[in-house]
């Protein structure tokens, strides 16, 4: 079967949660759905719920800001190092932000920044110092979403932007997902010699066949993303074999949903309750079927790096997950 964009994998999650949840009635569908409570009972009653998704908003650096805010009452965002970002107020949250997590679905993923062998580069400090002019395929900008948001803070650290690499006679083709047609003709064409993003299942070994080899984080520049709440990790030769050695880098996995501290602990069992119920039909970004498990902690594909609900929490130690 043909895997899901993360959108319509998100989209489908939550639907199937909220279908779960209430049975009955979802009135508006689009980058939010609100979902209004039918109670079966005078002892059943919920406040109504939003749930966020997809969108310039709900898909990107935004999303736990408007969670927080209670705009929405539950998103989901990727990777886990952005929430973790928004509950210390690091980067870019200035405040800390009152979060907590439902769950964490797993979703393995690194950062790679892979260039042509041709430049012989040991690090990315070397193409501010030559002043290369790199044409690099990496996501769209403008729209506040994670992934850029992430590149660019790297290559800030790096001294580096692609304002200043276009001024060295660069080109930057942006796509809007990792696994795009136009990025991987672009690869095998030579109309790029570099690559920066994660999805990398989708674009990396067709660039590691084309002469491509992926560039290591210095440690210096690690413990700095670390500070705002990314997390150091490797991207294994054993699973790309290509690579030449394990490379070292953040990692990019999860795909936590979260909720504010606010939102009562009989909704945050039964959202839990709901993605049991529906853990069979849910769809999953590996080829391992959802355990539920594996959602309650901090594991390498799906770091938690905030607390669980407390609804959530008596829910998974309840049923024996935690």
């Amino acid at each position: 079967m043909a895997r899901m964009n993360a959108r319509m994998m998100r989209g489908k999650m939550a639907l199937e949660v909220a279908a779960e949840i209430y049975s009955r009635h979802m009135f508006s569908l689009g980058n939010v759905v609100t979902v209004s409570i039918k109670p079966s009972s005078k002892e059943e009653q919920f406040p109504p719920i939003t749930l966020g998704i997809n969108g310039d908003v709900m898909g990107g650096m935004q999303a736990p800001v408007e969670v927080a805010k209670q705009h929405v009452d539950v998103g989901f965002v990727n990777p886990s190092a952005i929430v973790t970002m928004a509950y210390r107020g690091k980067g870019f949250y200035k405040q800390k932000l009152p979060l907590r997590a439902l769950a964490s679905f797993p979703s393995w993923d690194r950062i790679a920044f892979a260039v042509s062998k041709e430049f012989k580069l040991k690090s990315l400090f070397e193409i501010g110092k030559i002043k290369l002019p790199l044409n690099i395929s990496t996501r769209s900008s403008g729209i506040g979403n994670t992934t850029r948001y992430t590149i660019d803070k790297i290559f800030s650290l790096y001294g580096l932007s692609f304002a200043s690499i276009r001024r060295w006679g660069g080109k930057i083709e942006e796509c809007p997902r990792p696994t795009s047609d136009q990025r991987i003709e672009s690869i095998k064409t030579g109309k790029v010699n570099a690559v920066v993003d994660e999805g990398l299942h989708g674009w990396l070994p067709v660039a590691l066949d084309h002469g491509f080899e992926v560039l290591s984080l210095e440690p210096k520049i690690l413990r700095q993303l670390e500070r705002l709440g990314f997390q150091r990790a490797v991207l294994p030769q054993e699973k790309y074999p290509k690579l030449g050695g394990d490379i070292q880098t953040i990692d990019f996995s999860g795909w936590p949903l979260i909720t504010h501290r606010w939102l009562p602990n009989e909704l945050a069992y039964a959202i839990c309750e709901a993605i049991d119920a529906r853990q069979d039909v849910l769809p999953v970004d590996d080829d391992h079927p959802l355990d539920m498990r594996k959602l309650c902690r901090s594991l390498d594909a799906s770091p938690l790096g905030i607390p669980l609900h407390p609804g959530a929490k008596q829910y998974y130690e309840e049923k024996g997950y935690l």
